[in-house]
């Protein structure tokens, strides 16, 4: 099939992107995720030009080594590396929402009794993905002791919940609802972040809210698949993605941390929320699970059950690990407009894969609410904490 072939080529790109890493090809360049930035980095780059220029004047031009250009040098730069992982990025995450829906629809909803499994096994198949890497030397593998493991456990944690949550409400409702409520999460993280650190932000921040709040609201107003199963599961989703994002702050600042590179940090990260997944999968569905399966294959294919949670599993792992690839190589107000764009993506596009009908108050509210998380984001960096 031509999805596929699709995610055959996705998983041929991504390691692709990663191996020809700009930073990696220069001489003398900082490790992946240890670059200088600020003040200090503009004035280091500069010395070393007037060295060389020095030399040049003095007639030793020869001294200075040429570091001598790769084959695809001509081709591959960091432009064209920035543009690959934001098109794998998006690619990535289009082809999970439908396969993953796809998989629900086809173990029966969110009510079906395979909801967690589904998501438990999405998860699985990334850290399948990612351990071979290392073990065959493809990838080099983090260091990681059990002090480290530890530490990362919150970042599993909320992971787990995030990606829980987000299924359960894309089984109960639309995939195009579940973006709607998804844009929620930064009402989430504003709270978060004032009851755990007691950071408040400035009042233009908190401002944004309101849209993201009430364009939500709107939107859920007259929804065609609405439902108070789909709300709860994404206001979940949304606090634990707050958590994580508040409380492995401190911890993603680690210079060991940094070391590990973008991709590595993700799969550490999705390894842990495996393991934080199976005791909820063994606690709600593990007792009626083969009633479960026994319903869903009297209905449904099993190979097509499988083969559909398998390729949103494949697609989910890579779309995450290339955003974080991504997020370390532009500013975070890149990444939030690429974030913001990617959802109106997802939207537009499940909306003709599944043929769903959006209503007035959906399409308008919907807009609202994603253009006030821009804004959010926009308030955030410009504001920062707003000297409180």
């Amino acid at each position: 099939r031509m999805q596929t072939r699709s995610l055959v080529l996705l998983a041929l790109a991504a390691p692709c992107a990663l191996a020809l890493h700009t930073p990696a090809m220069r001489v003398g360049a900082p490790a992946h995720g240890l670059q200088q930035q600020g003040p200090a980095a503009s004035l280091a780059r500069p010395s070393v030009n007037l060295d060389q220029a020095a030399l040049r004047l003095k007639g030793g031009a020869k001294a200075v080594a040429e570091t001598p250009k790769s084959w695809y040098a001509s081709f591959w730069n960091e432009t064209t590396e920035i543009a690959v992982l934001f098109a794998l990025w998006y690619w990535g995450n289009i082809y999970y929402n439908i396969y993953n829906k796809k998989a629900l629809n086809l173990v029966g909803g969110a009510k079906g009794g395979l909801v967690w499994s589904v998501a438990t096994a999405q998860l699985a198949i990334g850290a399948l993905w990612v351990i071979p890497l290392w073990l065959l030397g493809i990838r080099k593998s983090p260091n990681m002791t059990m002090d480290k493991w530890k530490a990362m456990a919150p970042i599993g944690l909320w992971s787990a919940g995030a990606h829980g949550g987000s299924v359960v409400a894309l089984g109960a409702g639309a995939v195009s609802f579940g973006q709607i409520l998804k844009a929620c999460e930064p009402a989430f993280s504003a709270v978060t972040e004032v009851i755990l650190t007691g950071n408040v932000q400035a009042w233009q921040v908190y401002a944004t809210l309101i849209p993201i709040i009430g364009g939500v609201a709107f939107a859920s107003l007259k929804e065609l698949s609405f439902s108070w199963l789909a709300v709860i599961s994404a206001m979940i989703a949304n606090q634990s993605a707050a958590l994580k994002g508040v409380q492995g702050k401190a911890v993603m600042k680690e210079p060991w941390v940094k070391a590990m590179g973008a991709a590595n940090q993700y799969g550490c990260a999705n390894i842990l929320s495996v393991l934080f997944c199976i005791p909820v999968v063994l606690g709600l569905e593990a007792p009626k699970w083969k009633a479960s399966w026994d319903r869903a294959t009297s209905k449904s294919n099993e190979k097509e059950i499988l083969t559909n949670t398998f390729l949103s599993g494949f697609a989910f792992y890579l779309y995450n690990e290339v955003s974080f690839m991504a997020l370390a190589k532009v500013s975070p107000i890149t990444h939030s407009v690429a974030n913001t764009l990617k959802r109106v993506v997802i939207i537009v596009v499940s909306c003709v894969v599944f043929n769903t009908k959006m209503t007035t108050e959906g399409i308008v509210g919907s807009a609202i609410a994603i253009l006030g998380t821009l804004l959010y984001s926009l308030a955030k960096q410009k504001y920062g904490a707003g000297g409180h």
